[in-house]
């Protein structure tokens, strides 16, 4: 009865827009908790700290998605397949959940790598461009949209600041192969269930989208929605489209990694410039 109720939570107002006060709202709560995170926690540096902050992301994406699953479910009167959390903004839930439970130091610092920069990359993209987003009228789930992927741009930039993530050149190789192998392996699986679910019980579209499952948008029978992969799908054999779907994503992060590295340059640059003349006004 109460879910019914939420369902029928319509946004009362014109519905959000790009840099409309909605979103420039959830941008500035965005940047305050990075603020906040960083200085709060980040900055000691503390792996206990950082295993707990990360983990409690986790527990809350898992909370928020599960609602959002039970809404959809129930809005439309079936589970839909299609919507499954697995595509690239969904797998920073898994993750976070559990990287900080994981013993093993490699594979947790290697889904710390992937949520401090394929995590960051995702968030990022849909923050300052959220339109499609936006094409919903319920308000929970316009809600639930800003704080996931805000949660993965704070979770981002909490990791870059306590792992030391970008920092050095020598690390770049390490730090991109290392959440490189998470995001393969997370592909390679999709890719997997792709075609296993379309050839079993999942293979009967269902009523609302005309797809299964398409997790992380490369089933071999489906289209891609990102613009230049999808177009290139439509004109080359599937093998093709895999390769350079996989090569996009390498050189976006290798463009962000330095981005990233840039940037803490230049924070360093100015904060050494000022070291000096803060001795000479003490004398």
């Amino acid at each position: 009865m109460f879910l019914s109720t939420i369902t029928g939570w319509i946004w009362p107002w014109e519905r959000p827009t790009n840099y409309g006060w909605y979103h420039i709202m959830w941008l500035v709560i965005m940047l305050g908790l990075c603020v906040f995170f960083c200085l709060k926690f980040a900055t000691k540096h503390d792996e206990k700290i950082d295993n707990r902050v990360i983990f409690g992301f986790g527990v809350f994406l898992v909370l928020i998605e599960t609602y959002k699953q039970i809404f959809v479910t129930i809005d439309n009167g079936t589970f839909i397949w299609s919507n499954f959390p697995f595509q690239f903004c969904s797998v920073p839930m898994y993750a976070a959940f559990i990287a900080p439970l994981v013993k093993n130091k490699k594979v947790q610092n290697a889904f710390y790598s992937f949520l401090a920069i394929f995590g960051f990359l995702a968030g990022t993209a849909v923050m300052l461009y959220p339109d499609t987003c936006f094409h919903t009228d319920y308000v929970t789930i316009l809600i639930h949209t800003m704080m996931w992927h805000a949660s993965m741009v704070i979770m981002g930039v909490y990791l870059i600041v306590a792992k030391r993530y970008c920092s050095s050149l020598k690390n770049f190789v390490k730090e991109i192969t290392s959440g490189g192998i998470v995001f393969t392996s997370i592909v390679v699986f999709s890719l997997l269930v792709n075609i296993i679910a379309y050839h079993a019980y999942f293979g009967t579209p269902n009523n609302t989208t005309g797809q299964s499952i398409n997790f992380m948008y490369i089933s071999p029978y489906y289209g891609c929605p990102f613009p230049v992969l999808g177009a290139l799908k439509e004109q080359v054999p599937f093998i093709v489209f895999f390769l350079v779907y996989l090569l996009a994503f390498a050189v976006g992060i290798s463009v962000l990694w330095f981005a990233i590295f840039g940037i803490r340059q230049l924070v360093a640059l100015i904060a050494n410039k000022k070291k000096p003349e803060a001795k000479q006004k003490s004398c």
